[in-house]
Order: structure tokens, then sequence, then C-alpha cells
């Protein structure tokens, strides 16, 4: 059901590596302070920003050619799940790991083209994850709530066609750019790995352990 309607799905958390690994990106990805924008005209043209886009459009799940801006936020996120993923392996029990499948950018049914940034699925339970950049640290903004109710209402469409012995759970995750030009910016790094191993530990407790019950 969900890797039909989804850009990407893989199987484990290695699949999920791989791909990552295969994008070829020229050293360490960097979540900066710049314009969207701006970020994605420096690199529209390398191969691994014309494969996502192959990736999105081939897919014809969407009425629109996905934007350079867009682009930029998968990448963001991928480095961030990446570091996810990391956690994960090391917290998880490797038959655990290894039946965590996920999903990016999947399309809710009958939802006017409405997307979810990622799907974990194990056992009976189903993850949905929202993906937000953040220029203030989010205790401080209202980021938390307004990605929180798009994903409570992601979850009540979802509810229209999912079973009602899947159990739905959400989670916004708020990450923020690490660089000012190439000058790292240390708390917003300490922040996004504190979050990132964080969110490993949600998924350990309110995904994976609930199925053990």
């Amino acid at each position: 059901m969900f890797a039909e309607n989804s850009m990407l799905h893989f199987k484990t958390p290695n699949h999920f590596k791989a791909f990552y690994r295969s994008l070829s990106l020229p050293g360490q990805w960097k979540i900066t302070t710049e314009d969207m924008n701006y970020r994605g005209h420096r690199i529209y043209k390398e191969k691994y920003v014309l494969r996502l886009k192959h990736l999105f459009n081939k897919k014809k799940l969407f009425r629109r050619s996905v934007s350079i801006a867009e682009v930029v936020s998968f990448l963001d996120s991928y480095y961030i799940i990446e570091k996810v993923t990391n956690h994960l392996e090391k917290m998880l029990l490797p038959a655990d790991f290894l039946d965590l499948s996920m999903c990016a950018e999947y399309k809710i049914r009958y939802s006017k083209n409405r997307r979810i940034d990622y799907v974990y699925l194990f056992g009976n339970s189903i993850l949905i994850v929202e993906f937000r950049l953040s220029n203030s640290f989010p205790n401080v903004s209202n980021v938390w709530q307004r990605k929180e109710t798009e994903l409570l209402i992601y979850k009540e469409l979802l509810r229209n066609y999912i079973p009602e012995e899947k159990r739905i759970i959400i989670y916004a995750f708020i990450a923020m750019p690490e660089y000012d030009g190439d000058t790292p910016l240390y708390k917003q790094i300490k922040y996004n790995n504190e979050n990132a191993r964080f969110f490993a530990e949600y998924i350990n407790e309110f995904l994976i352990t609930p199925e053990k019950w």
C-alpha cells in the first residue's frame, strides 16, 4: 500500500543507507542558513539532483514536477535520517532493525496531492514523520505546533483507508542549519545530533517496543 504511492521505498534501513551512499555527494552534505532556492541554484546540474528529480517524476504520483528547493529539502532530510538510522542500528536488535521499513514522500490517497515526508512501518504500527528546517530554535517558535497539527490532519486522512487494527503515531522532526556559509554553527550541530538520537529513541520506544507487548 505505501510503497506504490511513495517516491522511494526501503525494505530495511540498510537499503536507505545504500541509497544515500549511491547519490555520491561531494563530501558531507551541509545544511546552511542560505535560502533554499539559492542553495539549489548552486547544485541544480549535479547528477544526484537530476537523479532525485527523475525518481520523483517517474512515479507520476504528483501533478507537478519537483522544485529545486524541494530537492534541497530532500537532501537535508536524508542527511539527518542517516544519523537517525545509525543510532537505530546500535539501539535495536538486528532482527528488529531489518524488519523496519520506510517510505519517503508518500502521497495520501484522495488528498489533493498531500505528501508525508517519511513513513516508518513495523508490524501493525505506522509512524508518520514530517521534516522541517527552522532558522530559530524550535522551542521559541510555533513550528512544532504547526507541524504536529499538520500530522494530525494527515493521520485522519489515512484513517479513511488504513484498517483500524493498524496503529498510527506521529513525529515532527525540526532541524536547524549547521553552517552559515562555511562557518560551523556548533550549537545547531549539537541540537541536530541530539535530536537525531532522540528520534531514534522515540522510534524504539513507541514504534518497535509496543509490537512486542
